[in-house]
């Protein structure tokens, strides 16, 4: 009796506690990926102002020497932060004119005239506007095979179109800076970025970016994924370590860009999540074999004091 007691409080109040500690977890998984959501939305919202009010200095009208040193003051602003790979400022014909840039190089005569960025531009948008680019692979040096998110604004002069000023936002140290925050644990915690199709702009398997996340996640979470929304759930998929298919706690939270929504995703191995309970099933199984053994010693102490007052 006092065995199927024990076993009873053990699936009790020990699975219980695991039970408690994955809702707790991927609660505070959802909270977090909310948060740094909200941190790379605010992010870009700064840095495209900044571009905007670049866009509308005198200097950038027409190349000269003062554009010259209002853009590498920009550049230079922004340097340590590992953040921006350059500024480029193109004419009205999409051709790049001036390339400022963090190793010092000067890529001109690129054309950019196809981008998503310079099409909205030429569409003629009100000064003070600024636009998020699609990410895309580079094509200039300093910034070269890497994927980058331009952000530019247009550049008028007395009320005509005459070039873009676009800067590059390198999308690995932005995500590695923003969701760091976002791991239960360095080793048994995955952050993913994904756009609105899907596909992967950052992972934990550096040549994955550009994968469709499907192939990392599987069909069924890449299906359950909701790019205007936020959730959490429990899924199986291969770890991209062990390479072995292992349960997973995954939480996810929308990032609004312009006309695009991205995904944060974290996710944790369910294993590391019950790690994290062992030391307390541990303390809750020792409490109950002390509870056990107390039992049993009172009712032996009870059972001879019966047998003690019948004898007399």
């Amino acid at each position: 009796m006092i065995a199927g007691l024990c076993a009873f409080f053990y699936l009790v109040f020990v699975r219980g506690t695991e039970s408690a500690t994955i809702q707790i977890l991927l609660n505070r998984q959802q909270i977090i990926a909310r948060a740094e959501a909200n941190n790379v939305e605010s992010f870009f919202q700064v840095f495209g102002e900044s571009i905007a009010v670049l866009a509308q200095l005198s200097s950038m009208e027409s190349l000269g020497t003062k554009t010259l040193e209002d853009v590498a003051t920009f550049v230079d602003q922004w340097r340590e932060s590992g953040l921006v790979g350059g500024v480029v400022l193109t004419d009205k014909n999409g051709l790049v004119q001036l390339n400022s840039n963090v190793l010092g190089t000067s890529d001109i005569g690129t054309s950019l005239a196809d981008r998503d960025y310079f099409v909205w531009a030429k569409g003629e948008p009100k000064e003070g506007e600024y636009f998020i680019g699609q990410p895309i692979v580079s094509l200039l040096m300093a910034t070269k095979d890497q994927i980058i998110v331009p952000v530019a604004a247009p550049v008028y002069q007395n009320s005509t179109f005459v070039g873009v000023v676009s800067a590059t936002v390198k999308l690995q140290p932005l995500t590695e800076r923003y969701l760091k925050l976002m791991k239960v644990s360095d080793d048994l915690t995955e952050v993913y970025l994904v756009d609105q199709y899907g596909k992967l702009l950052y992972s934990p398997v550096r040549d994955a970016a550009g994968s469709d996340v499907s192939e990392l996640l599987g069909d069924n979470i890449k299906n359950a994924l909701d790019t205007n929304q936020e959730g959490k759930m429990r899924a199986t998929y291969s770890d991209s370590k062990s390479g072995k298919p292992e349960d997973h706690l995954i939480a996810y939270s929308s990032i609004s860009l312009g006309g695009q929504n991205w995904l944060l995703i974290t996710s944790s191995t369910y294993r590391s999540v019950v790690d994290l309970t062992v030391p307390t099933q541990i303390l809750q199984t020792a409490m109950l074999i002390l509870a056990s053994l107390s039992i049993l010693l009172f009712g032996i102490i009870v059972a001879r004091e019966n047998k003690s007052q019948k004898s007399l």
